[in-house]
This record gives structure tokens, sequence and C-alpha cells, in this order.
């Protein structure tokens, strides 16, 4: 199961229910670090067969939310404006992306 919050704090009325939620093992699921940020927008790349040089992915980790989320957002983003403007996804792009959230 996954929620917002610990099962022991949801208000479950059945006694026996609630009981066996309280002994639930709990285990929080942190935002990705810069190295798993890092290595998740290349995978992300990789699905979609773009090769980015790596400058590329150093520059966006740090300025982009630290969420599994906000990484395949921006590779969607960058690879849809590469498409569309028919240019190299490089940092010049991302830069320009990152400035323009629209």
């Amino acid at each position: 199961m996954t929620a917002q919050t610990a099962p022991g704090r949801w208000p479950i009325k059945l006694p026996d229910l609630a009981s066996r939620m309280q002994a639930a093992t709990v285990c929080t699921i942190s935002d990705p670090d810069d190295a798993l940020l890092q290595a998740l927008i290349m995978k992300l790349f990789a699905d979609r067969q773009i090769s980015p040089r790596p400058e590329l992915v150093s520059y966006l980790a740090p300025r982009i939310e630290r969420s599994f989320a906000a990484a395949a957002a921006i590779v969607d983003r960058l690879d849809h404006a590469a498409l569309d403007q028919r240019r190299k996804i490089n940092i010049a792009l991302a830069r320009e992306l990152l400035d323009n959230p629209d």
C-alpha cells in the first residue's frame, strides 16, 4: 500500500482493522538525491533513444524539482521542443525551457 499518511493515522472504525493498520511497517520514500535524479534523467532519455551529453544531465538535475514527475516532464518537454524547433537537445534549449515554464 502507498499513502500520504501512515496507516496508524487513518480514521478506521473497525477495531480489528485499526489495530492491524497500526502494526503495519511504514517505509518513507524520499525525493531522489542528485545521483538518482541524474540516473533517472538518463534513463528517461534512453527510453526515447536519445543520448544527451552528460553536461546536460548535470545542468538539469539541480534546476528541476526533486521528483520523478519533474524529471519525466523536463525530458518530455525537451524532446518535444527539439522536434518542434528542429534543434538539438542541449543546455541552451534546456535553459530556454526552464526560463519559460509555459
